[in-house]
């Protein structure tokens, strides 16, 4: 899959079906007015007890590694401090305006009975998910109990869509490269298959490593494995 596009502002993306990209398919968007404050992550690991009833101790055994959950908390600012020019009908009107569009973008979708499938990109963050929580404090109100601003946390679930196996959430900086020490039985299409869902990428690899046999590489080497975009 293609680097999605960077964008400087948080954005929460809907789509109608799970294969939605940030480039296509997406039937609607929520922008934040300041990026979050506060960004967590939770990564579980799931274990299964190994001892027998009525004994003591035992080993706790490796089940699977579920998928993550993730919030982030943002401020909606009707004040003015965002939006410099709105009227003062309009910053009453803003909180509750931007709060109705949050809401359309993780409501539930009638056409699929579902809440919308997710996706997080901020920056070079990208992770498709489904909302699991919405939490909305009132902070400020005018003197008709108006509220002006609002601290909002999203809770998520990571999802992976069918045929992504264990893609990586994409945390890397694009001005960041990875490595990698080539082990027994490597490829290059085998390393690109796997770091970047596409054995195309192969090539890039060799190229960005001034790898002359490429089709013979070292148990032990260290392979820099770049940004790709699709070209």
């Amino acid at each position: 899959m293609p680097e999605p596009v960077s964008e400087s502002k948080l954005k929460i993306i809907s789509y109608d079906s799970p294969q939605g990209s940030p480039e296509q398919n997406k039937s609607g968007e929520f922008t934040v007015d300041f990026n979050p404050s506060t960004f967590t992550i939770q990564n579980n690991i799931t274990y299964e007890a190994e001892n027998g009833k009525g004994q003591d101790g035992g080993d706790p055994v490796f089940k699977e590694v579920p998928p993550i959950h993730f919030s982030i908390t943002f401020t909606i600012d009707g004040t003015g401090a965002t939006k410099g020019n709105l009227s003062v009908s309009e910053q009453k009107e803003y909180v509750r305006k931007k709060i109705i569009e949050l809401r359309k973008v993780t409501n539930i979708n009638g056409t699929i009975h579902r809440p919308y499938y997710l996706a997080v990109l901020w920056g070079k963050i990208y992770i498709e998910c489904v909302i699991t929580s919405l939490n909305i404090v009132f902070t400020l109100f005018d003197s008709e109990g108006t509220p002006l601003r609002a601290n909002v946390t999203c809770n998520f679930l990571q999802r992976i869509p069918a045929g992504g196996g264990n893609r990586e959430i994409r945390f890397e900086s694009v001005d960041l490269s990875k490595s990698k020490f080539v082990k027994e039985g490597d490829t290059l299409p085998l390393i690109a298959k796997k770091h970047y869902n596409s054995s195309a990428y192969y090539l890039q690899i060799a190229k960005a490593n001034k790898l002359k046999n490429f089709r013979n590489i070292s148990p032990g080497t260290k392979l820099i494995l770049p940004p790709m975009s699709e070209k």
